[in-house]
């Protein structure tokens, strides 16, 4: 099954990037108060893809240009993404204002989404892949994007970790430090854009939010510090999305709904732990 020959092993190596890399970004978003924005952005990337589909059915010039789907969905997914993303990004005055706009763009991602491929089979089809995260066909081309846009985002991360974290958790502290704020929020914002596009137009937006967010949340509830929480997250994932693979292979189940599904036993696992355990 680890065999490279062998062709589902493709999709446990996404999987497992994957699960390696993306609790470091989702812990931007978590500790940043933006967990919304972790589900808007799939979406926005999603219809991004559609959007590049249904343009390619229209015979616009721009969209043909890129020959095959794999490539056609990652133009498309960052088309939205990146612009989105540091829009979003920008400094808020209201939490609760920002929850209402994140939750209209995710509806209208989805919506559009759903109006643009409604007669389009092809998009359609490759869609529907994505969203279930079926990896088995993945290419090794989307493999190496996914590496090389997962190993740039992991590098910057940690080379300025402290940074982030001060802007995330105390923008005002940050801002009498003489940090930067706005330059640092946008970006976060093209790091986690790129991150968040390149992930979706490879193993879709369930897997991508998942992984973004579940192994975060589930190793908050026993981590200590923040090096203690960064190391346990990414083991999280990891285990993760190797348990699902071997569950996905044994029952011929969709990978990426298996590895989900999977995430969130785990998070729910965990809190009934805790609670015994404080009892």
């Amino acid at each position: 099954m680890w065999d490279l020959s062998f062709l589902q092993s493709k999709s446990y190596w996404a999987a497992g990037l994957m699960g390696l890399i993306c609790p470091v970004i989702g812990r931007h978003m978590v500790m940043g108060r933006a967990i919304m924005l972790g589900l808007a952005l799939p979406q926005v990337s999603l219809a991004g893809v559609a959007f590049m589909f249904f343009g390619a059915a229209l015979g616009w010039g721009w969209c043909t240009a890129f020959k095959d789907d794999a490539t056609r969905a990652f133009a498309g997914a960052m088309l939205l993404t990146l612009p989105a993303l540091v829009l979003l990004a920008l400094p808020r005055r209201s939490v609760k204002l920002s929850e209402g706009w994140l939750a209209f763009v995710f509806l209208a991602a989805v919506s559009l989404t759903n109006l643009m491929l409604s007669s389009n089979a092809v998009g359609e089809v490759y869609i529907e892949d994505l969203f279930h995260g079926r990896l088995l066909l993945i290419s090794d081309t989307a493999i190496i994007t996914l590496a090389i846009s997962l190993g740039c985002a992991f590098v910057f991360a940690m080379a300025f970790r402290r940074r982030i974290l001060l802007a995330l958790t105390d923008p005002d502290f940050a801002t009498v430090s003489g940090l930067k704020l706005t330059r640092w929020n946008v970006i976060l914002a093209l790091i986690n854009g790129s991150v968040v596009g390149v992930s979706v137009a490879t193993v879709g937006p369930l897997v991508t939010f998942g992984f973004l967010i579940l192994p975060v949340l589930a190793v908050a509830t026993f981590a200590r510090s923040l090096r203690t929480h960064l190391i346990w997250a990414m083991v999280f994932g990891v285990i993760t999305a190797t348990a699902g693979f071997v569950i996905s292979y044994h029952y011929d189940l969709p990978l990426g709904d298996s590895v989900v599904a999977l995430g969130c036993a785990g998070l729910a696992i965990i809190h009934a732990l805790r609670a015994i355990f404080c009892r």
